[in-house]
């Protein structure tokens, strides 16, 4: 993989690259929303973005991975893409361990009805418990459910209270979170000041099918409105860098 911006290289250390100044907020981690979109907008094909992707951009995934210290994901997204628990060769399992991190980071589910199969891979088959942060008014049933197979945080009543969320895993030693999506927890995120990366792969595919506009695709839903609806409102980001393989864009942008 070479590098564009900001210097023009022929090959990078993705690790290196995707290190460089991450500085968590007081408060809260530091926040890193990880996606892939076509260059119309799409960011799923039949509900998964496994056809979009491609190996460089895996590569990418699996390097912003090995810095997290927790992997974020809506319960939507658990369920589409049939996640599992989290998994790094053991020569980048190590070198977490050397700067002070656990082995593998952890998952941790939003979701505010509580809608999951806890006999899925995801909760059987993870080497440590999961975390499902979900809202205090949930079922109590289920949530008593959940702590059979996973950590819960409880946070807000009905909805999630994802800066109260953000807090809590803050005090439990999180500092570095990935966020994977999808498109409803990117926005609520983006909502509440809560991003401060973006990571978007712009792979070198056009959707068969109706135009996207990038930003509604990848904040609200897999369709969009019409060109020229008004937004609510514009959020400033800085380039830090641009990576290509393969026809492949890779992003690095930081919120002011």
């Amino acid at each position: 993989m070479r590098s564009l911006l900001p210097e023009a290289t022929d090959q990078v250390n993705l690790v290196e690259m995707y290190s460089r100044e991450v500085r968590p907020p007081d408060g809260r981690p530091f926040v890193r929303v990880n996606m892939v979109s076509t260059l119309d907008g799409a960011i799923a094909l039949g509900g998964r973005a496994g056809e979009i992707s491609g190996p460089a951009d895996r590569a990418v995934f699996f390097a912003l991975r090995s810095l997290a210290d927790l992997v974020l994901v809506g319960a939507g997204t658990v369920r589409a893409e049939n996640y599992g628990p989290v998994k790094l060769p053991e020569d980048v399992q190590l070198t977490r361990v050397g700067r002070g991190q656990s082995p593998l980071p952890r998952l941790a589910v939003v979701t505010h009805r509580v809608d999951l199969d806890f006999g899925s891979r995801l909760f059987v088959g993870s080497s440590e418990r999961p975390i499902v942060i979900a809202p205090g008014g949930a079922d109590a049933r289920v949530l008593a459910e959940a702590r059979l197979v996973a950590d819960v945080v409880e946070s807000g009543t009905e909805t999630v209270d994802l800066p109260s969320a953000l807090a809590t895993l803050a005090d439990n030693g999180i500092s570095h979170i990935l966020c994977e999506g999808g498109p409803k927890l990117n926005a609520s995120l983006v909502a509440g000041s809560l991003v401060d990366e973006l990571c978007l792969t712009l792979s070198p595919k056009l959707a068969l099918g109706k135009v996207q506009g990038l930003v509604r695709g990848w904040l609200e839903d897999h369709t969009t409105a019409p060109i020229g609806q008004p937004v609510a409102g514009l959020m400033a980001l800085d380039l830090v860098h641009v990576l290509e393989e393969d026809g492949f864009l890779f992003l690095r942008l930081r919120s002011g």
